[in-house]
């Protein structure tokens, strides 16, 4: 075997033979949903939970993907199965759902059925691994989170053009920026990737789920919370109140938790995690019976990994 493989509407073939038509609406119009779902240990995390939020957005869409929760299960499991032998033993994969309405016959309004495809991509530890450390940098950008009231942020569209937006725009104050998006009256909504959370005289505090993506990770943190006695409070907040925060982070399937280090260039909190948030780091690696902070760590140069491993180590205890 060498390279992944792949399913696409009822085969499984080699990624390099894996392809769409130029016809597909998820191609000409952004018509599709998608899910990522990642593994820990090359075993996929809370798989149902994403499942439910793949199935919630279909239904959202109006998309039937001829698939029963079963058969998804079942060829979610056989995907990753089927590429664990080209994992290395300290990696993992994010198993990728894209489905789209599928193709629409040339000249005519008559659908072919839809696109499915399920595939796994490893993930990039480098891309976090420093982040753990050092923090990320957030940035307001001009672009605004995509109101309810024009389309539900609890689905998964595949047409990410208004977070892309956003991304440009915080990357062009600061090449390594997250952008974080504000609502249309200005209070905090998502990154174009995460959930944010600071914390404000001991209690979690995030957006209302009304103006964001429900993360499978946010759940989790929810009920983590709850086990460690923190209060979390869901509500409108600004800028403001992430300034004067003791500390934030933001949390996603591929990144888990990641502190933040400043907002708009203004730092947060004294500390790199904050006091609750390694508390919820710990506790999110205890669930999964690894430290997943230390794997992607390990994935940067010897002489890096070794000196981000005993930083990382001291602010463990």
């Amino acid at each position: 075997m060498k390279e992944r493989v792949v399913y696409l509407s009822g085969e499984f073939v080699p990624e390099s033979e894996a392809k769409i038509s130029i016809y597909d609406r998820g191609f000409t119009s952004g018509d599709g949903i998608y899910e990522a779902t990642r593994t820990f240990g090359h075993k996929l995390f809370r798989l149902d939970d994403h499942l439910d939020r793949l199935f919630n957005s279909l239904d959202y869409v109006r998309i039937d993907c001829g698939l029963s929760r079963e058969e998804m299960t079942k060829i979610c499991t056989e995907v990753v199965e089927k590429n664990l032998p080209l994992l290395g033993e300290d990696d993992d994969y994010t198993l990728w759902h894209v489905i789209s309405r599928g193709v629409r016959l040339p000249g005519t309004m008559t659908m072919a059925g839809p696109t499915v495809a399920i595939f796994a991509q490893p993930v990039d530890f480098t891309r976090y691994a420093r982040t753990y450390i050092d923090g990320v940098t957030l940035v307001t950008p001009a672009t605004r989170r995509t109101p309810p009231q024009s389309l539900s942020p609890k689905a998964k569209i595949t047409n990410k053009m208004n977070h892309n937006m956003a991304v440009f725009e915080a990357q062009q104050v600061d090449p390594d920026a997250i952008p974080l998006m504000l609502d249309l009256d200005g209070n905090i909504t998502e990154t174009d990737t995460a959930n944010a959370f600071f914390v404000s005289k001991g209690r979690l505090c995030t957006s209302k789920s009304r103006t964001v993506l429900g993360g499978i990770t946010r759940l989790v943190l929810f009920e983590l919370a709850a086990e460690l006695g923190i209060e979390v409070v869901e509500d409108d907040f600004t800028p403001f109140d992430m300034y004067a925060a003791e500390e934030a982070f933001i949390s996603g399937t591929s990144g888990s938790i990641v502190p933040v280090s400043n907002l708009n260039g203004s730092q947060i909190g004294d500390a790199l995690p904050g006091e609750t948030t390694l508390k919820l780091m710990r506790a999110f690696n205890e669930l999964l019976g690894m430290d997943c902070i230390a794997q992607a760590i390990r994935h940067l140069g010897d002489n890096e990994a070794k000196e981000l491993l005993s930083t990382w180590e001291e602010r463990l205890g």
